[in-house]
């Protein structure tokens, strides 16, 4: 190998169970999420993923494969304080979670939430400001 060329990386392939909530995370990059990564004492804590649209924000928490947290908020309720009610929340599984929320209709469209609801336990919202 010459100087400047990438070592070539080998990644092991998830086991088995682990597949369909990483596919279900690379989903959710494909729609548009983002994510930041809270880090605890040498691994991460969780991961946190969330997108704008029309004028709502989708927000996923994940602990682990069976812990995931997922909600949709309305942009305005997020300027009013740090905990809004949540347009629509569940929690399950991480390959769930981000199935059911990606399957919502856009804010807006007939059959998406539109009433606030309670609010979602235990869930990091962004600052869009």
């Amino acid at each position: 190998m010459s100087v400047g060329q990438a070592h070539p990386r080998t990644v092991a392939a998830p086991e088995a169970w682990l597949r369909p909530h990483i596919e279900a995370l690379e989903t959710s990059v494909r729609h548009g999420f983002r994510f930041q990564h809270l880090p605890n004492i040498g691994e991460i804590a969780e991961v946190l993923g969330f997108r704008v649209e029309r004028d709502t924000i989708d927000v996923f928490r994940a602990r682990s494969a069976e812990d995931a947290l997922g909600a949709r908020f309305r942009v305005e309720d997020l300027e009013h304080g740090s905990s809004p009610a949540a347009l629509w929340h569940r929690s399950g599984p991480v390959a769930e979670v981000i199935a059911e929320l990606l399957a919502l209709p856009a804010h807006g469209i007939r059959g998406a939430p539109d009433l606030v609801a309670v609010r979602a336990p235990d869930l990091w919202v962004p600052r869009l400001r």
